[in-house]
């Protein structure tokens, strides 16, 4: 069947589903003038009127599924020894076994129940998993042996450790990159079992382990189609290889949603009806859900004879060309997909190369472009905020509280490079600290608790909700609130003095701005350290949230971004009040003041050893000034002996 016919065949195909089984004949032959395509179209709609539900029913267990009494440990199958019952899936029992030859561990399946009477199943079994054996690549899992115990048959396959792609992708979303890292490996694996004629069949995200380096292992190829209907050997379309396909339209291996358009229909399958479930599988890694909803098998049939839906459609984030290799996967008519394994695997390799390829230069230089301009801007503003905060607590107005439009930018510099100072230093301590702890983990008995506090720990935070961005939000601002009220309950009388107007404000609020306190300074490293905490915080929370391509959290992240600028404003409002603060001493009258502003012709001074109003308007030629030619804080004359009582 080509393109065009395979086509006509789609629009058919839903059209009669919609009808009685006993209509569909008819309007088949109604609908389609090639003789030859109807009577293809309607062997296919009578097979799916007779196994209306074949796609949802499970081998029979009698036999050949492995739901025999659970095997105790200790007990010995063939060479090797039970160690634990790993689980039980649709292919039966699954046990961890070891091989005490080998000093390994290895996976046993029981794939046939009852070998009485089952002669053709059992070389069946052989015949599969001696095809399946003669795979040998680092993306497969390796089948080892078949062996008999019992009257059972069990098929001994390489044990994998980590998790299933399953189980990953439900715990987080994977990153574009990794998707199609993960993509490549699977279609490497694909490529070797293809070229030594085994077809997989059941190609799932349950069916793929992914270990703690990263590498991605194929399961069961070979034991889906273990024990199920006697096959004949039917011509590989693309490559002119045999392949064992079933002969006749019983029940085939395989999970629906991640089935092709043939195989769901019956058709005899090819490595082809491989790529397409790997096509499925690199939709949901993309966008997180499967490209069908439709879970029935009459309503999955019809949806997949209407064709996937593109993956950035469903998600925005997904690469263009990225989509594109997927809906090409994703094509019902299998001589529009990729022909090979090789082929799918030469287009992903194609995207990790893109991927990794350098920074063009018209993209590089755009950044610096931005840096440039956002520097300068985020110098002035931090400036701007400093002398803002000094304007007002010092009462400067009017032609007083101007400053020349680059010293803006020199207070927003001298306001950051403290805290840079400060942050970097912390980094610098906390690097240290991880590497001392490496070192510790070295000692074997420490190594151990460690991991297994780091595993604990693991398992506390995704109990409470912090491997999503949500609760990893929700969790941080909570936090972040009550260390900054903490903060202000410890500083309020250094934040109640510079938040005062010194003009007016009593004396003694002024007594924790004098030089010899050394409060201020650690006002302002603590809230650097909050901030740098609290803004690594932010930034796990919005890369958890980019990397699970979700919305979820929106509101909590912006929440903690408030609250660390609320942080940002308490430390660079008061800088220049609490750090940078020196003024020109003068004698006015007799007085001590400060000069804290000035205009054409006049000065305005600050007497703090005087009652309120504190601040003076002079003429800068007034013959009751006398200027010393002194630099110090304004709140040097700040004294106990002149507080208020």
């Amino acid at each position: 069947m080509d393109a065009a016919a395979w086509q006509l065949a789609k629009e058919i195909i839903a059209e009669a589903l919609k009808r009685q089984a006993s209509e569909r004949p008819a309007f088949v032959r109604a609908r389609c003038s090639d003789p030859q395509l109807a009577s293809e179209i309607t062997a296919l709609l009578t097979n799916y009127t007779n196994e209306s539900d074949f796609l949802n029913q499970p081998p029979p267990l009698d036999d050949l599924d492995g739901d025999s009494d659970d095997l105790e440990p200790g007990t010995r199958v063939g060479p090797y020894v039970i160690i634990d019952t790993i689980g039980r899936g649709g292919m039966g029992q699954v046990f961890l076994g070891s091989d005490p030859r080998l000093r390994r561990k290895v996976a046993l399946k029981c794939v046939l129940r009852s070998l009485a009477g089952s002669g053709e199943r059992r070389l069946r079994i052989l015949h599969e998993a001696r095809a399946a054996a003669r795979v040998t690549h680092p993306n497969v899992a390796t089948i080892h042996d078949v062996v008999e115990h019992d009257g059972a048959a069990f098929i001994v396959m390489e044990y994998v450790e980590g998790e299933s792609l399953s189980a990953r992708m439900r715990r987080e979303r994977l990153p574009i990159e990794r998707v199609i890292d993960i993509g490549r490996q699977l279609a490497s694996a694909l490529g070797a079992a293809h070229a030594r004629g085994v077809v997989h069949r059941d190609l799932k995200p349950a069916n793929i382990h992914v270990g703690p380096d990263g590498t991605v292992k194929v399961l069961d190829f070979g034991v889906a189609n273990a024990g199920r209907s006697i096959g004949t050997v039917g011509t590989s379309m693309s490559t002119g290889r045999t392949v064992a396909q079933p002969a006749t339209r019983t029940p085939q291996p395989g999970t629906p949603p991640y089935m092709s358009p043939e195989q769901l229909l019956g058709r005899p399958v090819d490595e082809r009806s491989d790529l397409y479930s790997l096509g499925v599988v690199l939709f949901e890694m993309a966008t997180g859900r499967r490209p069908f909803r439709e879970t029935e098998p009459e309503d999955l049939i019809l949806a997949v004879t209407r064709g996937a839906p593109r993956a950035d459609a469903e998600d925005k984030a997904v690469p263009r060309a990225l989509a594109d290799v997927i809906a090409k996967a994703l094509e019902p008519d299998c001589n529009a997909r990729f022909q090979s394994a090789v082929e799918f695997g030469t287009a992903l390799n194609a995207l990790q190369r893109r991927g990794d390829r350098p920074e063009p230069l018209r993209r590089l230089a755009a950044r610096v472009a931005v840096g440039m301009v956002t520097v300068p801007i985020v110098l002035g503003s931090v400036g701007f905020i400093a002398t803002s905060g000094f304007n007002l607590t010092f009462g400067r107005t009017g032609d007083f509280g101007k400053e020349p439009f680059l010293m803006y930018f020199i207070w927003g510099q001298r306001a950051l490079l403290p805290s840079v100072f400060d942050m970097t230093a912390a980094v610098v301590v906390v690097l240290g600290g991880q590497f001392a702890l490496r070192v510790i983990e070295l000692v074997g008995p420490i190594g151990r608790l460690m991991k297994r506090l780091r595993s604990a720990g693991r398992t506390l935070a995704a109990r409470v909700g912090l491997d999503r961005p949500a609760g990893l939000a929700q969790a941080l601002t909570a936090l972040a609130v009550v260390a900054l009220g903490a903060m202000v309950a410890y500083h309020a009388d250094l934040m109640r003095a510079w938040g005062s107007f010194i003009n007016t404000a009593p004396a003694r609020n002024m007594l924790p701005l004098r030089p010899d306190n050394l409060e201020r300074l650690w006002y302002r490293g603590e809230l650097d350290l909050l901030i740098l905490a609290f803004g690594f915080g932010l930034f796990r929370a919005i890369r958890l949230q980019r990397r699970q391509r979700t919305n979820d959290g929106t509101a909590p992240i912006a929440l903690l971004a408030a609250v660390i600028a609320i942080m940002f404003l308490l430390n660079e409002f008061p800088y220049r009040i609490l750090v940078n603060r020196d003024t020109e001493r003068v004698e006015y009258g007799g007085v001590r003041c400060q000069i804290i502003g000035e205009s054409a012709d006049e000065f305005l001074i600050f007497c703090p050893q005087t009652d309120p109003p504190r601040n003076r308007t002079i003429r800068r030629d007034d013959a009751k000034l006398r200027r010393l030619g002194i630099i110090e804080p304004a709140y040097a004359g700040v004294t106990v002996s002149h507080q208020d009582p």
